[in-house]
């Protein structure tokens, strides 16, 4: 069983979620000194999706079930993987026992459960992540007019996305996403969901709650 195989518990959901979402958390570090911000630039305004979604409950929901079920794929593969693993130790100790043609057969039959294995854990890592996509698709739909109704009351004439546009530091007045978090809550603060399952070819996908 190479390394790949076997190291099945990274695919959980904490794994998988993109920093896109506002998951991922540094370690913590001594609080840099206070930075004195000028005044805001009028019509000028910045949008932080990984604070949203981060610091949104229903952000925080999608990643706790995502969290779940990410751990319920690991629960699902594990003993294969070791069960596996076993084996392959047990084949190895018995090679000089062994003769070649019992050796050959015994080999194959641990690299097709290998292989097959394989194919069944790259299935989960895509069903994980349609998964993924899928809810957080939800949460940026359900987002997107909060976000053009807060452009509009702050007479924005420029929404910088804070995340990916090359802004580093950017004035707090200056910044929607603690009203988009007190919005989105308000409109909407859990998703229930289970895992996209991808061989199951023809079926209706599962609507979205």
């Amino acid at each position: 069983m190479n390394a790949r195989s076997l190291l099945m518990a990274g695919l959980a959901a904490a794994a998988l979620v993109p920093t896109s979402a506002g998951v991922a958390q540094t370690a913590a570090a001594p609080a840099p000194p206070p930075i004195h911000h000028g005044p805001p630039i009028a019509g000028y305004c910045v949008f932080s999706i990984n604070e949203v979604l981060g610091a949104s409950k229903v952000g925080q929901a999608v990643v706790a079930r995502l969290k779940v079920l990410g751990s319920q794929v690991t629960a699902e593969l594990q003993p294969e993987a070791d069960s596996i693993r076993n084996d392959e130790r047990a084949l190895e100790s018995q090679q000089a026992t062994l003769d070649a043609a019992t050796l050959q057969a015994k080999r194959a039959n641990v690299e097709l459960r290998v292989a097959n294995f394989e194919k069944r854990e790259q299935q989960r890592q895509q069903e994980m992540q349609a998964t993924q996509q899928k809810q957080f698709g939800v949460v940026l739909k359900e987002l997107d007019p909060i976000i053009r109704e807060l452009y509009q009351q702050k007479n924005c004439s420029l929404l910088v996305d804070g995340d990916s546009g090359g802004v580093r530091l950017v004035n707090p007045a200056m910044d929607l996403s603690p009203q988009a978090v007190v919005g989105l809550d308000a409109k909407i603060q859990t998703l229930t969901f289970d895992r996209e399952h991808l061989d199951q070819a023809g079926a209706a996908p599962a609507a979205a709650h």
